[in-house]
């Protein structure tokens, strides 16, 4: 029986090699088919995962309380915060919240920052010295914040890789001076590299002072819009979660048919987010590509169904020597299976290389799925096969007498 199937094998390939030109443009369909699939896959996935790898790089479990009713950047000068969180609430989750390690109240704004030969617009970030290990940003030269420059209000500053590019080019900034507004800082430690976020966002230029600087000097407000956490673990997040959220209504003394007067957020949810919208992403692309697919297997089925017509009197002759309807059937099964087999194969080849150069363009590592590869083979193979039936059914079906007389 195996070598029936290899003898009708080798009969199939023959007859495509006769018709070279007419097989290849059979095989464009499916191999365009499996190319996107390939591509599409692979490249989505890569970037899912580097999205995922570079929210997880944000910051150590962490999670965000922010005020519901604080209106940043739109209160007039000189008018109280609005916010609803407190530096006191930051110091209560710290010390009663048991999944909780960490917590920094912060608060953030833009400001032109001069130095002696430059100036240039960075993002000023107020906290305390837990801020960079809860971010999991090292500082590479100088040192970090101290709980002593918070206390005594010290005008000390850490700055980021482009706010130091920007404003002092070469030179190092250890112990130079900025200014923001009318106030100077002096540099006390660089931070390390750590690029753009998932939004597009430079986190390298940044500038990280004292909270208490930051709220009352420079903002003119009593508490920050924001508390910055970081949970014991990945385990204990959920648990963090629940217990900030029940402390700090408590604190704020809300009925349970208030709603909160604040949010909490995890990177857990921005994870989750980013894969939902990769995965979408992915499985719409997978379905166009599947699209392409079936119009090559009615490429295929075409070609075949010409072939048939082509090849009426061979088959009668087959058939008149006593070849049976099921060889006839095999036959032509075969030879389309080989067609989109090949066209399948040709697409994997084409869309790793693709799927490599366009990963290496954008920055990416493309994700490359054995699973998917020998799904995509599979699928164009079992195309060929089922729009060859028709074809292969009609070969069979051909009368022998009347087969024999076709011209």
């Amino acid at each position: 029986m195996f070598t029936l199937w290899m003898e009708c094998f080798k009969m199939g390939l023959r007859e495509l090699w006769r018709h070279k030109l007419r097989s290849f443009l059979t095989m464009i369909g499916i191999i365009m088919g499996v190319f996107v699939v390939i591509v599409s896959v692979s490249v989505v996935q890569g970037v899912k995962d580097s999205l995922i790898a570079d929210i997880r790089k944000a910051g150590k479990n962490m999670i965000f309380v922010i005020s519901e009713d604080a209106k940043r950047d739109k209160r007039p000068i000189g008018m109280l915060s609005g916010s609803n969180l407190s530096r006191a609430d930051a110091e209560a989750i710290e010390i009663e919240c048991d999944a909780v390690s960490m917590s920094s109240g912060v608060q953030g704004k833009e400001f032109l920052v001069i130095t002696d030969t430059s100036s240039f617009g960075v993002p000023i970030t107020g906290a305390d010295g837990k801020y960079t290990q809860i971010r999991n940003w090292g500082v590479i030269e100088g040192r970090d914040l101290e709980p002593f420059d918070i206390v005594a209000r010290r005008r000390v500053c850490l700055i980021g890789q482009t706010a130091v590019r920007e404003l002092f080019g070469d030179r190092s900034p250890i112990n130079r001076t900025v200014r923001i507004g009318q106030m100077s800082f002096k540099v006390v430690g660089v931070l390390e590299p750590k690029g753009f976020n998932p939004l597009g966002m430079d986190e390298d230029n940044a500038l990280i002072i004292p909270l208490s600087i930051m709220l009352r000097d420079l903002m003119d407000v009593r508490e920050p819009d924001a508390i910055l956490c970081s949970a014991t673990s990945d385990d204990e997040v959920e648990d963090a979660v629940e217990q900030i959220t029940a402390l700090l209504r408590q604190r704020h003394k809300l009925l349970e048919t208030d709603p909160n007067d604040f949010k909490v957020t995890t990177l857990k949810e921005k994870e989750e987010q980013a894969r939902a919208v990769s995965d979408q992403m992915t499985l719409l692309i997978f379905f166009l590509a599947l699209v392409s697919l079936m119009v090559g297997g009615v490429g295929i089925m075409n070609i075949m169904l010409v072939s048939v017509t082509e090849r009426t009197r061979e088959i009668g002759i087959r058939m008149a020597i006593g070849a049976s309807t099921k060889a006839v059937n095999r036959q032509f099964l075969i030879e389309a299976g080989v067609i989109s087999s090949a066209g399948g194969s040709v697409g994997i080849i084409l869309g790793v290389l693709a799927a490599t150069s366009i990963a290496d363009a954008i920055g990416v590592k493309a994700m490359m799925s054995p699973t998917i590869v020998i799904l995509a083979f599979v699928f164009s193979a079992g195309v060929g096969v089922l729009f060859g039936l028709l074809p292969a059914r009609r070969a069979a079906s051909l009368n022998p007498i009347e087969a024999l007389r076709h011209d």
